[in-house]
């Protein structure tokens, strides 16, 4: 019980530590506005705060003033001269749209008494609230309607003068694709309008039947309205945590009411947005199909947008590295959006992506297509929007929580005065604790040979004497970057060092290194994992190579089972979340078969006979061939609601290690892939923390 004590005392302190989501400064430049989340582990939910704090007339000081509870706030938007905001909210499992006007509610529409539309989409990947440039109107994007069904037999009273050719017959039971895991049910969008003086919603007509309209916005002239067009057909693909599904951007027309699409050529297309004086549009575009993320290029096109619009690169994919207009190394954009306040005065635009082991900030000229860093960060740095060149960053690392940081905008950014809003305080246990990237090479023949890899935990102790986790991130195409993250610091509290690894195929290092890993998954990635745990052990004498423990989730999760099947001596205890255990099964269960193909080294296609040397492919590089010879205690923590991976994965991983004597639990959440529910991430954690240290101590 002292143990379990000391696990849940530590994740509760750990808990209570707030993320910095957003931030915003008001057009006088006085007021700061920030978004936090907090774990509410006494209501199992998420809590979101808003922050607001003074600023005075430089920038450098500020005072905070108050701190409120919006957690039923979806979305939020403010009009350009700021005298209106919109909200979606939600209240008693309703959304309402209001309009708040100098602290006072004007109006508030009740969405799901009109019955004009389903739900407001406010998620991510399609969402968007905006008012018109000259504030009479309220943008934004919502599930469409669904005639009503009814079964072809069912006795009724017909009244005089009803509408029976309001309501099919017989299709009730009709499926209808969505977008698949944590997008469940958005089955087609449509672009609804609120009009504030008249008070009227309207569905606005002319987007095609088979396109799915998403990040809708105005022109500043308010004439039209420009967004991303899915195609969905022959179907629609997960598109969570993917940034290759063919798109193109479109125009509608408001007076005409007609459509224009750019002829991009098998592309995928991330948040277009126009520029201040409204004379360009810019968005970040890559190759559909493909790795599920990848090195995108931004490019722009002169407004208003036309079928046969000439696209221009401003920043091109990086294929190994460039150098930036201060000197930096530079490996490519990763990101899929753009600040909210994304343009300085001299309208260039700013954004943060991925760099090997940190997320870093850049300056970019649309005219001289120049790039320029921010700051020389060896942590992250995340700019989060800038107004009247006063600059908003997130400036995080692993020992410390995220700091509101603000910087004046100077020709020579090297000359920016940074000032911390929020303090940055290291979280207390953790001042003897370091974190070094360590950059490893492959002596292979390989294209690409290097990879990095982040030690984390103290700076010495005692030989051999501190036990060791292995973690290799998920996607693959993903990364792990240089921000506080409570998993980590959780391990970190009870003794262990990390090794985080940026195996090949990782964003953030070149598309040359994302190439790379289709074809060679359970090779290549479990190869570079051992290179780590060798590395880091002769680095590092303190660390214990008979107490090494596997921790992953997703791609991650399909590593570490890899690791135990084909170095079944090396590791002491294995935890994987939501596991790819199997590829070819997985090609027909989850919602990015694609996945399957593409990360086995084929093309996806429904088209024609299934090539059955494909899906031999997929099992030979897959965990379940080396289950035979696990040895380690595994535990298995799953999402039975997982689209990604589905949840038989890890049942048909723990019968076969149960039938073959290796110990094995599992856990089955009523959750998705990231078991992101407040609630089963303490039972998840805490239940890994307690299945580590029995076997670490045990074996």
């Amino acid at each position: 019980m002292a143990l379990l004590d000391k696990v849940l005392k530590t994740y509760s302190t750990l808990s209570k530590i707030p993320a910095l989501l957003s931030a915003e400064i008001t057009s006088n430049g006085t007021v700061l506005k920030s978004i936090w989340s907090q774990r509410d582990v006494e209501k199992g939910k998420i809590t979101k705060i808003l922050r607001v704090h003074n600023l005075n007339s430089d920038g450098k000081n500020a005072q905070s003033m108050c701190s409120v509870d919006v957690t039923g706030q979806l979305l939020s938007c403010s009009s350009k001269t700021e005298n209106l905001i919109g909200l979606i909210r939600e209240s008693d499992s309703k959304q309402f749209l209001e309009i708040w006007s100098q602290d006072e509610l004007k109006t508030t529409v009740d969405l799901k008494s009109l019955d004009l539309h389903g739900d407001v989409y406010t998620d991510g990947e399609f969402a968007r609230l905006q008012f018109s440039p000259d504030e009479t109107k309220l943008l934004y994007i919502a599930e469409k309607k669904q005639p009503k069904t009814e079964p072809f037999w069912k006795r009724k009273h017909v009244k005089p003068n009803s509408k029976d050719d309001e309501i099919i017959k017989g299709q009730e039971y009709l499926y209808r694709e969505d977008w698949g895991e944590q997008l469940v049910n958005k089955i087609q969008s449509v672009i609804v309008q609120y009009d504030l003086n008249k008070d009227e919603v309207e569905i606005l007509s002319g987007i095609p039947e088979n396109v799915f309209p998403a990040k809708p916005s105005y022109s500043p002239d308010g004439t039209h309205i420009i967004g991303i067009a899915y195609k969905t057909h022959p179907r629609k693909l997960g598109l969570i945590y993917c940034t290759n599904r063919l798109s193109t951007i479109f125009k509608l027309d408001l007076k005409g009411i007609t459509v224009t699409e750019i002829d991009l050529k098998n592309k995928s297309v991330k948040d277009p947005r126009f520029t201040p004086d409204g004379k360009t549009i810019i968005w970040l575009q890559r190759e559909a199909g493909g790795p599920h993320a990848a090195c995108m290029s931004l490019v722009k096109t002169t407004a208003p947008l036309k079928e046969n619009s000439e696209i221009d690169v401003v920043i091109d994919i990086v294929q190994t590295e460039m150098t930036t207009a201060n000197n930096k190394l530079f490996y490519g954009l990763y990101n899929s959006n753009f600040p909210k306040k994304c343009w300085t005065n001299d309208g260039k635009l700013v954004l943060a992506t991925n760099q090997k082991n940190t997320i870093q900030s850049y300056i970019i000229d649309l005219d001289a297509k120049t790039i320029t860093q921010f700051g020389d960060m060896s942590d992250s740095f995340i700019i989060l929007g800038v107004f009247n060149d006063v600059l908003i960053f997130n400036h995080r690392n692993f020992f410390k929580p995220d700091s509101l940081t603000l910087g004046k905008l100077e020709t020579d950014i090297t000359s920016i005065e940074w000032f911390d809003v929020t303090p940055r305080s290291r979280i207390p246990g953790l001042e003897n604790h370091v974190c070094h990237y360590l950059e490893l090479f492959q002596s292979t023949d390989d294209d690409v040979k290097t990879f990095t890899v982040m030690y984390i935990g103290p700076k010495t102790e005692a030989e051999a004497s501190v036990p060791l986790i292995i973690w290799p991130h998920g996607g693959p195409h993903s990364a792990f970057a240089n921000n506080l993250s409570l998993e980590a610091a959780l391990f970190l509290k009870l003794g262990y060092a990390l090794v985080l690894i940026n195996f090949r195929g990782s964003i953030g290092a070149g598309q040359a290194s994302v190439d790379f890993l289709p074809g060679r998954v359970g090779v290549s990635d479990v190869s570079d994992c051992i290179l780590a745990v060798q590395t880091t052990l002769a680095k590092y004498s303190w660390l214990n190579k008979d107490a090494i423990a596997l921790v992953g989730g997703s791609h991650g999760g399909f590593l570490v089972t890899h690791l135990s099947g084909q170095h079944p001596d090396m590791f002491k205890v294995v935890v994987a979340r939501n596991p790819v255990i199997d590829i070819a099964s997985m090609s027909v269960m989850s919602d990015i078969p694609d996945w399957c193909y593409v990360e086995a080294g084929s093309q996806y296609s429904q088209i024609g006979e299934p090539n059955m040397k494909t899906l031999e492919s997929m099992r030979l590089l897959s965990p379940i061939q080396h289950a035979h010879k696990v040895k380690a205690p595994t535990m298995l923590q799953v999402g039975s609601k997982d689209l990604r991976v589905p949840p038989h994965q890890s049942k048909e991983y723990y019968t076969r290690l149960k039938a073959n004597g290796v110990p094995v639990k599992m856990h089955l959440y009523d959750d998705n892939h990231p078991l992101g529910n407040v609630s089963n991430e303490v039972d998840n954690l805490i239940n890994t923390i307690l299945f580590i240290e029995e076997h670490i101590k045990t074996n």
